[in-house]
């Protein structure tokens, strides 16, 4: 087939060859969801001397920053992140000593340590809330605290309005003791934090600072749209979305519990600290945050031109807008629209995948979960991983009686599995071995996925071709390849199934063209239609199924694609 130029964008993303990049710019940053990765023990649930254990991996896979989801004290009602000590370890992921031996290996192994930050909530077990419900100062306000509206026929106090908590049912849990309704946007048993006190504000600033100086180098901070609510308190507006219960969260238009505007300079405030910080410390830190909200809104949280906020928030354009009817033009306007949007010097990121959504191959089918790998690992900005992905793990079937995610347990039987994100917190698949190698005793928290006898580490280790395998090679291009870091960027749709881009500079070094396939058959396409490329490039990695092999030379007027699939070639720009 003759492939033709769709569009070819420019957007202006210079090569900077001797740009001074950061460490989280030029590194993999790598999520490690802690019940999950290793057990360093044998109840079933991953820890801190897991980690430790598998500290390794992370430098053979080619990781720069590890980040650990919440390991704090809990009562673990929504597994952690419910804090009610926000400076000590709970238990179950082990101690402070452990804690500190993971800051020392990391450090000799030159990995980066950062932190999840939860800062919307603590636990109803928190010693701040154990005191605000008694009304003890200065503990009164740390909380969202109103009357009742009245009482019901059967004399029972009404909420203060028909806010709904993100899991399910009211937003507002009556305290008999304090004679009031306390706000929790999530779980019941995280009530919110009032930022409007500022007591409140410094508290959390220094838990930030607490951490640092323990040797954290930075943070990834929690639902952070969710910090302030508008404070006369009006009803929400109906969503109308018939796929939604009444008592459901996406049942109501959110305009008055996220997004507002006066949010943002909590989070200017924060990196303030961090700043601060980092100058006593003498080294450099990152701070990331977690924003679902509309891309508008999203940028926000750069800055705003006075104030410098998060390093970045998290890009969730491939997860919101991309899928399997997605040809080449749509997700060309996908990645289009995050530049479109991002405030002028801001740094990107891309991913695919966490602890909150269905595992990458689970949306899309194991070949084009490695192809968005592929794409969230090469276009500009910083790469994010979920623990699994570098071997493309898969969602994992968790029944009712299994089910333990408040989320999906909230949900009932018959609809926790709309809600449930179990199947992709599911134990790390590190061999064929007993429980997958993941721990030396019988049970685990979550069942593993049976699936683990051909698809682990170790296996993919050893074959000669696998995710894995692919998965270096992406981390290894982002950390030697300077075009893959700094190089100028330009998308090409070369025909309405075919999706390209390349990460260009000058002659001399090597630039990176990558091909992704949209379409369910075999393309074979001319990737240089234009001839402003070479006539040759040199194959570097792509899909499983590729009739290429590392190193072989291709010619770019036509280029094999497996279906779904994705091929990344090396080249020297022309001169």
């Amino acid at each position: 087939m003759k492939a033709t130029v769709a569009a070819l964008l420019l957007l202006g993303l210079a090569a900077l060859a001797d740009a001074q990049l950061d460490w989280w710019q030029k590194s993999v940053i790598y999520q490690v969801y802690p019940r999950s990765f290793k057990d360093g023990g044998t109840d079933g649930i991953g820890d801190i001397p897991g980690i430790i254990e598998k500290l390794d991996h992370f430098v053979e896979t080619g990781i720069g920053g590890v980040w650990l989801s919440p390991v704090f004290k809990s009562p673990m009602k929504d597994f952690g992140y419910d804090v009610s000590d926000f400076r000590d370890i709970d238990p179950i992921f082990g101690t402070m000593a452990d804690f500190d031996a993971l800051v020392l290996g990391c450090r000799a192994r030159g990995l980066k340590l950062i932190l999840d930050f939860v800062p919307n909530h603590s636990s109803d077990e928190h010693d701040w809330f154990i005191r605000s419900k008694a009304r003890e100062d200065p503990y009164t306000d740390y909380y969202t605290w109103k009357d009742p509206v009245g009482v019901n026929a059967s004399g029972s106090p009404i909420p203060p309005n028909n806010w709904l908590s993100n899991f399910g049912g009211p937003a507002w849990t009556w305290v008999e003791e304090r004679q009031q309704f306390y706000l929790h946007q999530f779980h019941a048993g995280q009530p919110d934090l009032n930022y409007r006190n500022p007591l409140v504000v410094e508290e959390m600033n220094d838990i930030l600072r607490f951490w640092l100086d323990k040797g954290a180098d930075g943070f990834r901070l929690d639902a952070v749209p969710h910090l302030m609510e508008d404070q006369t308190f009006p009803d929400e507006p109906p969503s109308n979305d018939p796929s939604y219960g009444p008592d459901q969260w996406g049942s109501l238009l959110h305009i008055y519990t996220k997004d507002q505007p006066e949010l943002y300079s909590l989070i200017y405030g924060f990196r303030d600290v961090v700043d601060q910080k980092q100058g006593e410390l003498g080294r450099s830190l990152v701070m990331m945050v977690e924003a679902y909200t509309n891309i508008t809104n999203t940028m926000l949280y750069y800055g705003n031109g006075t104030h410098v906020g998060a390093h970045f928030p998290f890009n969730f354009e491939l997860i919101n807008n991309l899928n399997n009817n997605t040809d080449a033009a749509g997700l060309r306007n996908v990645i289009s629209n995050w530049f479109n949007y991002l405030p002028s010097g801001a740094w990107s990121n891309w991913v695919v995948g966490n602890h909150d959504q269905p595992r990458v191959a689970g949306r899309f089918g194991n070949e084009f979960g490695l192809s968005a790998i592929i794409l969230s690992q090469l276009l500009p900005g910083t790469g994010v991983t979920y623990n699994g992905e570098e071997i493309n793990m898969e969602n994992t079937f968790i029944s009712w009686e299994d089910t333990v995610d408040p989320s999906g347990c909230q949900a009932g039987p018959d609809e926790y599995w709309r809600f449930s994100r179990d199947p992709e917190r599911t134990p790390f698949q590190w061999s064929a071995d007993s429980m997958a190698g993941f721990t030396a005793g019988s049970t685990t928290w979550l069942p593993i996925n049976e699936n683990y006898v051909t698809l682990n580490l170790e296996a993919q280790k050893a074959a000669a071709v696998s995710p894995y395998k692919v998965y270096q090679k992406l981390t290894a291009a982002r950390r030697d390849i300077i075009a893959v870091q700094t190089g100028e960027f330009k998308m090409l749709t070369l025909n309405s199934n075919v999706f390209a881009f390349v990460r260009e500079v000058p002659s001399g070094n090597p630039s990176v063209l990558v091909l992704v396939n949209m379409d369910n058959f075999t393309q074979v396409v001319d990737a240089n239609p234009g001839s402003t490329l070479p006539a040759i490039g040199t194959y570097y990695t792509g899909s499983l199924e590729s009739v290429y092999v590392e190193n072989e030379e291709i010619s770019l007027s036509s280029v094999n694609l497996s279906a779904r699939g994705a091929a990344v070639i090396i080249y020297d720009a022309l001169a």
